[in-house]
């Protein structure tokens, strides 16, 4: 399982500086979003992350928006 996860991975090393989520403690999900050009950021955190909504390239939605884009 672990070799399966490696193939499918994106590394995202070293990660820049990002300093813009009202909880500084989020930053690294930002960070790993650029570095990886994720489309999405999927999160519950109504009062930090998702009130973002993006960071460049990426949306930051709800699990429930989430599986609407998909169409689940």
């Amino acid at each position: 399982m672990i070799n399966d996860l490696r193939r499918l991975a994106v590394a995202g090393d070293p990660l820049p500086a990002v300093t813009v989520s009202p909880d500084p403690e989020d930053n690294f999900l930002l960070a790993l979003a650029e570095v990886t050009r994720a489309d999405f950021l999927v999160t519950g955190d109504k009062s930090g992350l998702l009130s973002l909504k993006r960071h460049g390239r990426t949306a930051i939605v709800s699990a429930r928006k989430f599986l609407e884009v998909i169409g689940r």
